[in-house]
C-alpha cells in the first residue's frame, strides 16, 4: 500500500506539473500573440530571425504562403515634416533634418577626385547636405573639399600589390601628382577612373569599420545616386541590425550568387561588415590592415566590377546573401523610370545616375510635399515630372527602354501625328518617338531625355546610306497624357496601400 500511494502522489506532482507548464505556454502565447498584432515592427523582427539571410534559398521558403509586400505603417522623423522652401538655403532646410538618426546609421559617398566638382558639390547641396559629420566620403586622393576630409581608400591596400597592378597605373599617378603638390581640382578627369574605382569597394568596409565601429547600419552610395534618407529611415526600423543582412538591387554575381548594384547603393547591417572585417584586429583589438582586401587581391584584378567581389565576399566570407529590395533600390535614374504598376505605390529610397541638376530641385520639392505617415512613392514623382501636363517634346527621345514597333506596313510610320494616333488607338501604349521615319511605341510612360538629330552608329550601312532630311534626323517624343490620367485613376493606383516590398532575388532590374 506505501508503495502504491507513493506511486499515485508522484503522478499527481506530475500531472500538476504538467498542468503548470502548459498553463504557462498557453499564457506565453497569447501575451506574444497580442505583441505581434499590436506592432507590425515587432513581427517583423521576429521574422526576421526566423529567416536569416544568410541561408540563399530562406528569403523564397513558404513565399506561397507570405504576401509580396510588408504591411508596416512607417512614420517620418523630420521636425517639421513639410516645410516652405521659397527663399530657404540649403541651411535652413537642414534643420528639419533628424540627426539624431545618424548616431546609428552611417552614410559613405564614394567618389574620385576627377569628379568633386562637378558631382560631390551639387550633392553636398542636395542629397548629402544635411548629413553633416557623420558623412564619409571616400576616393582615391587625400584632400579636403568643402569642409570635408575626402578619404583615398585605394592607399588602404598592400603597397605591393598596388606598385605591381598594371590596372592601377592611373591611381599611381593621381597620387604622385598629390604628393607633390601638382595636383589640380579636376585634374585627372582623362584618367580611366573605372579601373580604380572598382578597387574601392573591399577597403572602404574596413575603413568604415575603423573609423566608425559598431553602427546599426552602414548606407553606401555613389556620388550620382539620390538618396531618399526619409525612406531611408522608414525601412531600416524594420529590420534587425544584428542579423547579417544586405541590401540592395540585385545583379547576378559570380559562382551563381547575387549581388547588389553598386551604382543605386547597398546597404550593410552591423553584423555583416563585422563578419566581413573580423580578420583586420588583433586579439586587443587594433587595427592591422585590410584582411578582406587581402583574401581577395586576385578577384578583384581578375573581376570587371567591385560590387560584384563585395558580393562574393558576403556570400563566402559572412556566410551573408542579398536581400533584394528592387524596385526600392533603383538602377532607373529619375528620368528613366518606367513608370508602371512595378513603378508605382513603391517607396523610393535611391535612384542611380540622377542628373545632378535634377538633384537640388528635387530635394527641396521632396521637402516641400513630405508626409507623416506616407513614405515618397514612385507615383508621387509623376508630379515632380509633370509628365500628365506636357504632350509632346522636341529634339527628346523617351522610347530607349522596352519600346517596340508597330507592324512595318503600319500607318503609324507615315509621320509623328500618324504614330501618337496609332498610339492612342493601341490598348499597351502610353507614349512614342518618332525618328527616321519610324514609329515606337512604349508600354509604360517615363520622362526620356533630350536627344539631337543624328543617325545612329548602331543603325545598318543600308539605313545609314539613306538620304535623310535634317527633319527626319530629329527625335520627337510624344505622350498619351489622356491615357495616362485613366491609368493613374484605375483600381489600387491610389497607393492607400503601401507596397514596402519583402526580400527578393527574383524581383530584378
Amino acid at each position: 500500500m506505501n508503495v502504491w500511494h507513493a506511486l499515485q502522489d508522484n503522478w499527481l506532482v506530475d500531472r500538476k506539473r504538467r498542468y503548470v507548464v502548459a498553463g504557462c505556454a498557453i499564457a506565453f502565447t497569447l501575451f506574444v500573440a497580442t505583441l505581434l498584432y499590436q506592432s507590425p515592427n515587432l513581427s517583423q523582427r521576429i521574422l526576421s530571425h526566423a529567416n536569416p539571410p544568410s541561408i540563399p534559398s530562406t528569403l523564397d521558403q513558404g513565399k506561397a504562403s507570405l504576401p509580396e509586400f510588408f504591411d508596416w505603417h512607417t512614420r517620418s522623423q523630420f521636425r517639421p515634416v513639410q516645410q516652405a522652401v521659397e527663399n530657404k538655403s540649403v541651411l535652413d532646410l537642414c534643420h528639419a533634418f533628424p540627426t539624431h538618426l545618424l548616431r546609428d546609421i552611417q552614410p559613405v559617398l564614394k567618389t574620385g577626385h576627377a569628379v568633386l566638382e562637378t558631382r560631390v558639390g551639387p550633392h553636398l547641396r542636395s542629397a548629402s547636405a544635411c548629413l553633416d559629420n557623420s558623412l564619409l566620403i571616400f576616393s582615391d586622393v587625400d584632400e579636403d573639399f568643402s569642409g570635408y576630409q575626402i578619404i583615398d581608400v585605394v592607399s588602404d591596400l598592400r603597397s605591393d600589390f598596388v606598385r605591381d597592378n598594371k590596372q592601377l597605373r592611373n591611381y599611381t599617378i593621381l597620387k604622385e601628382l598629390s604628393d607633390n603638390g601638382t595636383l589640380r581640382p579636376g585634374a585627372g578627369s582623362d584618367i580611366n577612373g573605372w579601373q580604380i574605382d572598382k578597387y574601392k569597394f573591399l577597403p572602404q568596409i574596413s575603413r568604415v569599420w575603423r573609423m566608425r565601429p559598431e553602427k546599426r547600419w552602414y548606407v553606401f552610395y555613389e556620388d550620382d545616386t539620390y538618396v531618399v534618407w526619409d525612406n531611408v529611415f522608414r525601412l531600416l526600423t524594420n529590420f534587425d541590425p544584428d542579423m547579417p543582412w544586405y541590401f540592395g538591387s540585385p545583379s547576378p554575381g559570380v559562382e551563381g550568387t547575387w549581388m547588389a548594384n553598386g551604382g543605386p547603393g547597398y546597404i550593410l547591417s552591423r553584423e555583416a561588415v563585422r563578419r566581413l572585417v573580423r580578420d583586420d584586429f588583433d586579439a586587443e583589438g587594433v587595427f592591422i590592415g585590410s584582411a578582406l582586401s587581402q583574401r581577395w587581391e586576385d578577384e578583384m584584378t581578375g573581376n570587371c566590377c567591385g560590387d560584384s567581389v563585395l558580393g562574393l565576399a558576403l556570400y563566402q566570407d559572412a556566410h551573408t546573401s542579398l536581400s533584394g529590395l528592387f524596385p526600392m533600390i533603383q538602377p532607373h535614374p529619375l528620368h528613366g523610370i518606367p513608370f508602371s504598376d512595378r513603378y508605382w505605390c513603391q517607396p523610393v529610397i535611391s535612384m542611380h545616375k540622377t542628373f545632378i541638376e535634377d538633384m537640388e530641385g528635387l530635394r527641396r520639392w521632396e521637402e516641400s510635399r513630405r508626409q507623416t505617415r506616407r513614405p515618397l512613392l514612385f507615383a508621387d514623382l509623376v508630379d515632380y515630372l509633370n509628365l500628365t501636363k506636357v504632350a509632346v517634346r522636341e529634339d527628346w527621345v523617351n522610347s530607349e527602354w522596352g519600346g517596340y514597333p508597330p507592324p512595318s506596313d503600319s500607318p503609324a510610320h507615315a509621320s509623328f501625328d500618324a504614330c501618337g494616333d496609332a498610339c492612342k488607338a493601341d490598348p499597351n501604349c502610353f507614349q512614342w518617338t518618332y525618328h527616321l521615319r519610324s514609329c515606337v511605341f512604349t508600354p509604360w510612360f517615363r520622362l526620356g531625355q533630350a536627344k539631337a538629330a543624328e543617325v545612329e552608329e548602331w543603325r545598318p550601312p543600308e539605313e545609314k546610306s539613306m538620304q535623310w532630311s535634317s527633319e527626319d534626323k530629329r527625335f520627337m517624343a510624344g505622350w498619351d497624357v489622356e491615357g495616362i490620367k485613366r491609368w493613374m485613376s484605375g483600381k489600387g493606383r491610389d497607393c492607400k496601400t503601401i507596397q514596402w516590398v519583402r526580400p527578393s532575388v527574383e524581383r530584378i532590374f
